[in-house]
């Protein structure tokens, strides 16, 4: 089933560079500063610049009641530049600037598993221009027990982005056009499909939960990040992945990649032509995700909510949805606790029941 084909991996080493990782060993730090362009995944300027429609600061639309910033806001990404996680942090950013009136950067802080970048956050100064933007990835070093910091570690500024368009993909050349297709090749011969993802992160727990939920009998390879599990792909090298729609959109529109399932538990009306487990009599793996910004636990609840109050806005500026449109998410505004609150039973429905499963397969 898998070629191995170097000649297309080197081929396709665009594509990694351009998407960049989601984790890694080592801390890297790279900085958007303001008014600078650079493309992250899907396109995405990278904010830290010029808000929408080219304003700058102090000709934006800074609110004139409640608390005021003055100083530079610094949205941390706690991946590599490139992936899901740093395009929306960018676009955030580069709203967030229009509304509060001071230049609003992002700082990649790649290592531990997004541990260093929550690190950092945690460990700045409490005056609420240091932020982190994280996803349900958040919790993965915290259920492994390589780290105690989880979501209460912070105090929770906003969720603003719902992201309900991770797919089940094969390649064009499977000769698998449906999730059944794909099931009742892999149960004929259980453990030899492969599963490509990266380990011990939240891609990994969808996999012990396919099979568990469906008896899928997949074999988990680690093949790395976005990228690469693209690349696999795209190369043969391995059968399946998971993905953000958005990140293989290219792919899906030219055929090369089928979305076989939505792992969701409600219907993308963006990506209506995908269907849900359910819809094939099957359980829902529902592996759609959020995007949280966070901030120091001893940062004054005034600036939090005057943060939260921001990014209200952003959620409601049209320019805004219609990009995040673009990228098949849904713009869903929660401030405070009752955002944490979120987070944490999306945790706890979605990765807590396989914690066993996966801590014994590391």
């Amino acid at each position: 089933m898998k070629k191995r084909l170097s000649g297309l991996i080197l081929g396709t080493m665009a594509v990694a560079v351009l998407l960049g990782g989601c984790g890694g060993s080592g801390k890297t730090e790279s900085v958007a500063e303001p008014a600078t362009t650079a493309q992250a995944a899907g396109g995405t300027e990278a904010a830290g610049g010029a808000g929408s429609g080219g304003e700058q600061a102090g000709e934006t639309e800074a609110s004139e009641e409640g608390y005021q910033f003055t100083d530079t806001i610094t949205l941390i990404c706690p991946v590599k530049a490139g992936g899901d996680t740093d395009r929306n942090t960018r676009v955030l950013a580069e709203y967030m600037q229009k509304y509060l009136g001071v230049n609003v950067i992002v700082k990649n802080v790649d290592g531990g598993a997004t541990v260093m970048g929550m690190q950092e956050c945690l460990d700045a100064k409490p005056d609420g221009t240091t932020l982190v933007v994280n996803g349900t990835d958040l919790f993965v070093p915290y259920m492994q027990g390589s780290s105690q910091i989880n979501i209460d570690s912070f105090k929770t500024v906003a969720i603003p982005l719902i992201d309900n368009t991770t797919v089940l993909a094969v390649n064009k050349n499977s000769g698998w056009a449906t999730l059944e297709d794909l099931l009742a090749a892999s149960k004929a011969a259980p453990n030899t499909i492969e599963y490509g993802g990266k380990i011990g992160a939240s891609n990994q727990i969808c996999g012990i939960a396919m099979n568990k939920e469906w008896d899928a009998g997949l074999k988990f390879v680690d093949v790395g990040n976005n990228a690469a599990k693209m690349t696999a792909l795209l190369g043969e090298q391995t059968d399946v992945i998971n993905i953000s729609y958005a990140l293989a959109a290219d792919y899906f529109t030219t055929g090369e990649f089928i979305p076989v399932c939505l792992l969701g538990s409600e219907k993308n009306e963006l990506l209506a032509e995908v269907p849900l487990a359910s819809e094939m009599g099957l359980a829902d793996v529902d592996f759609s995700k959020f995007f949280w910004v966070g901030t120091s636990p001893e940062t004054p609840d005034q600036i939090v909510e005057a943060l939260a109050d921001c990014i209200g806005k952003v959620c409601e500026d049209p320019e805004f949805v219609a990009k995040m449109d673009s990228y098949f998410l849904t713009v869903r505004f929660m401030a405070g606790e009752e955002a944490q609150k979120f987070a944490n039973e999306m945790y706890e429905n979605g990765l807590a029941p396989y914690k066993d499963d996966f801590l014994s397969a590391q």
